[in-house]
């Protein structure tokens, strides 16, 4: 009887060590399978955050890239012909531009009037006459600037020609 007992004593040892055998390993596997699910979140937030980023930064060169835009029609280089600023006046939001038009006329203008170029004045402000063209063209127009010419000998004069150059003198004060 004893042996019987030992046998039971010894199959209910070796049930109980492999249920604990078994139990182990489905925790083994429950903790893997936990950490592998916590490794795969942690991906995705990355991902999700590096797609954030990049969305940003495709949102600010856009921006970067309009205001370049902008700014390019803003300040095109004066084009001869064009009208230029001779002075602004004005006070609030009834600004007044002298303009000298590519003719030489001198126009006083205000935002919404047309130029007689055909050029619709858009806006004035302290600082600058924007005009847009017949092709939706916006120009910021350039200031005045009364540049000196440089003295050109070809450029023909007023009617009062200069005398004859004198010929050189020999260091004795005798012309050769």
């Amino acid at each position: 009887m004893q042996s019987k007992f030992c046998q039971v004593k010894f199959g209910a040892f070796i049930l109980v060590a492999g249920l604990a055998c078994a139990g182990s390993a489905f925790a083994e596997s429950a903790s893997d399978s936990l950490t592998r699910i916590e490794a795969e979140t942690l991906v995705l937030k990355a991902r999700e955050k590096q797609l954030d980023v990049q969305a940003s930064i495709i949102a600010k060169q856009n921006d970067i890239a309009a205001k370049q835009v902008v700014h390019d029609q803003l300040t095109q280089p004066s084009v001869a012909g064009d009208p230029v600023i001779r002075s602004i006046e004005g006070i609030g939001r009834k600004m007044f531009a002298t303009l000298q038009m590519g003719n030489g006329t001198i126009v006083d203008a205000q935002a919404g009037d047309v130029l007689a170029n055909g050029m619709r004045v858009v806006s004035i402000s302290q600082s600058e006459v924007i005009v847009q063209s017949g092709k939706k063209k916006r120009t910021r127009l350039a200031a005045y600037s009364s540049t000196p010419t440089a003295f050109n000998p070809s450029y023909p004069n007023a009617g009062v020609s200069l005398p004859p150059p004198l010929p050189l003198m020999s260091p004795r004060g005798v012309a050769k």
